[in-house]
C-alpha cells in the first residue's frame, strides 16, 4: 500500500476523515511533524507547514486551504466529496506506469481575425511570429520552450467553455501593472484590473480578453514578504 506523509495542524476528526478517504482508495496517509519527514510524497494541510516546506525547498502537495473557506465560488458542496476528488487525483498520478519527459510545450487555438490576433499575441508572448501564412501564425519562445500557433477558424464557431483561459507569468507585481497600462495603450479589453488575490494560489493578476474573447491572465507569484501582508478577510486588493 502506498504511504503518503501529511503535515499540518487539523482536528482529530478531520484527520480521521482524511485517513478514511485515503484508505477507501487503497492509500495510506500518516500525519507527522515537519522535522520528522522522510523522503517521499508529502501533503501540507496548513499554511504554516506550507511556508516551512517552501523555505526548505521540499516537494509537496499543497492542500492548506481544504479545511478553510475558499471563497464565494467554492462554498458549495460537501467537504468529504471535495477530499474524495483530491485523493482520486493523487491515486491517478501514482498509478502511472511510466513518465517520459518531453522537451517542448505546444498549443494552438483557432481565431476569427488572424491579423488582430497576431498583434495581440505578439504583445502577450513578447516575440514576433517565427513564421506565418494566410492560414496560421507560429510563435516560439526558446527560453520557455513554448510553441504557440494561431489558426484561422475556417468558419467554425469558437467556443470558450472548454478552454478556461491562457496565462502569462511575469516576474513582479510591477510587471503586472506595466502590462495593464500597456494593454490600455494598445486598446485591449480589460476584464479585471490588476489586483492581488489570496485564495487558492496567492497572485498579483490582471485579466484581459484576446480579440476573440478568450480570457488571458497576466500573473506574478507573491514573494515571501508580500505573503506576510495577507489580510485577515483575504479579500482582493486593487493595484491601480
Amino acid at each position: 500500500m502506498n504511504v503518503i506523509q501529511a503535515v499540518g495542524q487539523i482536528s482529530a476528526e478531520n484527520q480521521k476523515l482524511v485517513q478514511k478517504i485515503f484508505l477507501k482508495h487503497g492509500l495510506n496517509i500518516e500525519f507527522k511533524e515537519v522535522d520528522r519527514l522522510s523522503q517521499g510524497r508529502t501533503i501540507s494541510f496548513d499554511e504554516k507547514s506550507t511556508r516551512i516546506l517552501n523555505d526548505r525547498n521540499l516537494k509537496f502537495y499543497n492542500w492548506d486551504l481544504v479545511f478553510s473557506l475558499l471563497g464565494p465560488n467554492d462554498t458549495a458542496g460537501d467537504l468529504e466529496a471535495k477530499l474524495e476528488e483530491r485523493v482520486r487525483i493523487v491515486k491517478a498520478i501514482l498509478n502511472l506506469n511510466s513518465r517520459p519527459q518531453g522537451e517542448e510545450i505546444h498549443g494552438s487555438i483557432r481565431v476569427h481575425d488572424l491579423a488582430k490576433s497576431a498583434a495581440f499575441y505578439t504583445w502577450l508572448i513578447g516575440v514576433e511570429p517565427k513564421e506565418w501564412t494566410h492560414r496560421y501564425v507560429t510563435f516560439y519562445r526558446p527560453d520557455t520552450k513554448y510553441n504557440f500557433v494561431l489558426l484561422v477558424s475556417d468558419g467554425k464557431e469558437l467556443h470558450h467553455d472548454t478552454l478556461y483561459h491562457l496565462g502569462m507569468g511575469v516576474s513582479t507585481k510591477e510587471k503586472v501593472v506595466e502590462f495593464y497600462h500597456s494593454a490600455l495603450e494598445n486598446g485591449f479589453h480589460i476584464e479585471k484590473p490588476p489586483r492581488t488575490t489570496w485564495r487558492g494560489t496567492p497572485l498579483h493578476e490582471l485579466w484581459l480578453t484576446d480579440p476573440d474573447g478568450t480570457l488571458i491572465e497576466i500573473y506574478s507569484r507573491l514573494t515571501k514578504e508580500e505573503l506576510l501582508e495577507m489580510p485577515q478577510d483575504k479579500e482582493p486588493l486593487l493595484l491601480v
